[in-house]
């Protein structure tokens, strides 16, 4: 097991203090792992009949501590490139497997973005989940990092994602951000929201997407899409505190369109 340490950036430039120290304080916290202790069991389940098991190199960027990297180190033989903004993060996955020698030379941790990977490895799947993609402010920043993850990309790589969908995320925040740029013709797809974070007040950004928005960024980063579903029916801070919830819910997802799922879960590759 390796820690590279890269800048990260945005659109070529830092990504803001504010956000890696917005994610530092709540991966130090205990506030992530109340909120977020298991995977989404549909998720989960989407990685192995997607082909995962089978994978050799895995890139899982915006890994947090380890959501999924954990059940791939455990399950597969894949080698694993854990990256994320936080260093907090990777600080906690890295403790995790501190006990299982086993996986340490299948695990690389890279704290940056999807700009501080190296091009020395390509990847066969490729994971951008739990609306890592919606957290990064603009639509620029965000086709940057969907080309960068095409320039990584074996032939016939999979790419699974996660986008926080704007009919069903947020929607107080949502109509707010459509009111206040109704005469701009902004995008409200754009929005903010609050969460206390070990006492302290901290926002947050999201982008909430459309599945023909997904689509179609894909599409211009040389990605299509393959297989569109819902990620879950139920808020996942519902779900995975509760595993029988957690199953339920994962039966639920599966009737439900993929547009109106609380978020949206699609498998591309590379056009």
């Amino acid at each position: 097991m390796q820690l590279a340490h890269h800048p990260t950036h945005t659109r070529g430039l830092p990504v803001k203090d504010d956000m890696r120290r917005i994610y530092d304080r709540y991966f130090s916290s205990a506030d992530y792992d109340a909120r977020y202790p298991h995977p989404n069991h549909s998720t989960l389940q989407a990685l192995w009949r997607h082909g995962l098991k089978q994978a050799r190199q895995v890139l899982d960027l915006g890994c947090g501590n380890g959501r999924y990297a954990l059940p791939l180190l455990q399950h597969t033989q894949a080698h694993v490139t854990a990256c994320d903004i936080s260093i907090q993060a990777l600080f906690g996955l890295g403790e995790r497997v501190r006990h299982h020698p086993e996986w340490h030379e299948r695990l690389s941790l890279v704290h940056g973005d999807a700009m501080a990977l190296s091009d020395a490895t390509c990847y066969d799947h490729m994971l951008l989940l739990f609306g890592v993609l919606g957290h990064i402010e603009t639509r620029s920043a965000r086709l940057d990092t969907l080309r960068r993850l095409r320039e990584l990309a074996a032939p016939d790589c999979k790419l699974m994602l996660t986008v926080p969908s704007v009919w069903r995320r947020r929607p107080l925040e949502a109509l707010q951000s459509w009111w206040s740029h109704r005469q701009t013709r902004g995008d409200w797809h754009d929005i903010h929201f609050a969460r206390t974070i070990d006492r302290h007040r901290v926002r947050f950004f999201y982008h909430l997407y459309g599945l023909n928005e997904l689509r179609h960024e894909l599409k211009l980063s040389g990605w299509r899409v393959t297989h569109a579903e819902a990620e879950s029916v139920l808020p996942e801070w519902w779900i995975t505190p509760r595993p029988w919830l957690n199953r339920l819910d994962a039966l639920c997802a599966r009737a439900c369109p993929a547009a109106w799922g609380y978020g949206i879960r699609v498998v591309a590759r590379t056009a």
